[in-house]
């Protein structure tokens, strides 16, 4: 195995801790069952904008396999396709893992943080820059928009719809 894919585990970085509930994530944000439980794992996403946290959730690895069932398969396909010929694994936090350029010179300073872990461990994480986001979200049909709009509608009432961006880039299970 070459260095770029080796991963050793490690202690979540308080990064990777709610902002809101201000410690490490316990609960799954979609079926509220703890985290630790599952011994397959969960995911951290964390939305940015300006170094300020404006969502964030955790979901275990069950409802997130579960709702990415729920997508379209055109949806899941192109996805599917355009993190494998564009993702660069094993960057972490500080580059974005598609166009490479590091959170410290983003141009709008928004992003989204994303993490796999298992227990009180992070496997690996990455970071989406907002044009990069952007971009695989134009990917997903409306069908699979709307799956998305739910769990937002479901989980956080009052946020907008539009206001987030599809959990498109967290497939790392």
């Amino acid at each position: 195995m070459d260095d770029l894919n080796e991963y050793t585990p490690q202690p979540i970085p308080e990064e990777f801790h709610s902002e809101y509930e201000e410690r490490p994530f316990l609960t799954c944000t979609r079926c509220g069952e703890t985290l630790s439980d599952f011994p397959e794992g969960f995911q951290i996403a964390k939305v940015f904008r300006r170094e300020e946290v404006v969502f964030e959730y955790a979901i275990c690895s069950p409802c997130h396999t579960s709702m990415i069932d729920e997508f379209s398969m055109a949806s899941r396909q192109t996805l599917e396709d355009y993190y494998n010929a564009n993702m660069t694994p094993g960057l972490g936090a500080g580059s974005c893992g598609i166009c490479q350029l590091p959170r410290k010179d983003l141009p709008q300073n928004e992003f989204s943080l994303g993490a796999a872990c298992v227990g009180s461990q992070l496997l690996e994480a990455f970071m989406i820059c907002s044009s990069c986001m952007e971009v695989s979200n134009l990917l997903v049909s409306k069908q699979t928009q709307g799956i998305w709009n739910d769990f937002i509608d479901t989980n956080f009432p009052g946020v907008p719809e539009d206001s987030m961006p599809c959990p498109t880039n967290v497939g790392l299970f």
